[in-house]
């Protein structure tokens, strides 16, 4: 069995460690701080189900030279290049680094920082919250999809165990499809949840329903001057789906907003922003609504 190390052991990162672990596989978890030997962790399920993991300090500088081979990355997506420069000696071309977080633009900036190890992209529609105790209380198991950050990579042999004990995992040879179709979907959601202060099923009826049409219709512009036709016809049902099963959860972003922390808007909107061709459309809502959450962002930093 591997041995897996994760950073970013957040709600996400708690939850797919005790997925490792429920495999057999040998699981730490890294944190930035000081931290004790072990940590104690619990799914909220009938009867609860108890975990231990071993952490280590990725500022302990006896372990800066002990090698990584398996490491899953849950941070926030403007966190990654710091948290992987911070055991960027411990990684090789023999490592496998996997990132499971949201947004764009994560693997340009870890590819100068793993050392020549392979790299795997994914995306999962888990969903799940931390509690003050350490209590994993999951929203429902979802999907996850990996896949290499060079098209066509074949599904390598540690996948096996990910499918023993994370639910409906695949493998895909083009992950970047998946990884866009789940941007265009959080640029729709996230955005006006957060600005609103509103639960996902709002974004249905009114008074948000012409603002929720209109971002998407922009999202979709988006995607087809980038040349994602597919993704773009399919968004309006996407929206509408999620919406629906997840009509009474809080955004990612709304949280973030509402805490006082940063988000992730720039790996998300930031990003299709920037990456829409040569010409790209007019997008009034979605532009407003950018600026105006990096405004709330940097008031809050104040």
């Amino acid at each position: 069995m591997s041995d897996w190390h994760v950073l970013g052991a957040g709600a996400i990162g708690s939850l797919f460690a005790c997925r490792l672990q429920d495999a057999g596989m040998h699981v730490t978890l890294l944190t930035r701080h000081d931290a004790s030997s072990q940590r104690k962790l619990k799914i909220a399920s009938d009867p609860p189900r108890a975990y231990r993991f071993p952490q280590q300090s990725t500022s302990a500088s006896e372990d800066h030279g002990t090698p990584i081979t398996h490491l899953l990355v849950c941070t926030k997506a403007w966190a990654v290049a710091d948290a992987l420069s911070s055991v960027t000696p411990r990684l090789g071309p023999d490592s496998t680094v996997v990132i499971l977080c949201n947004g764009m633009g994560l693997a340009e900036k870890a590819l100068p920082l793993i050392n020549g190890a392979s790299l795997v992209l994914g995306s999962t529609t888990a969903g799940c919250r931390l509690s003050a105790d350490d209590e994993l209380i999951p929203a429902g198991e979802g999907r996850t999809d990996l896949g290499g950050y060079r098209a066509g990579m074949a599904a390598p042999t540690w996948f096996t165990h990910w499918q023993m004990s994370v639910p409906e995992c695949r493998w895909l040879t083009d992950i970047h499809a998946t990884l866009l179709a789940k941007v265009a979907l959080n640029a729709v959601i996230n955005p006006l949840t957060a600005l609103h202060r509103v639960e996902n099923g709002a974004l249905l009826s009114a008074p948000l329903l012409s603002d929720t049409q209109k971002v998407i219709a922009e999202v979709q512009a988006l995607l087809v001057a980038s040349g994602a036709h597919l993704t773009a016809a399919e968004l309006p049902e996407r929206v509408r789906t999620v919406c629906e099963q997840t009509a009474r959860n809080h955004s990612s972003m709304r949280v973030d907003l509402d805490t006082g922390r940063r988000t992730e808007i720039e790996a998300i909107v930031g990003w299709l922003l920037r990456n829409a061709g040569p010409r790209p459309p007019e997008t009034p809502l979605l532009s407003e609504a950018f600026q105006a959450i990096c405004h709330a962002e940097s008031s809050s930093n104040r």
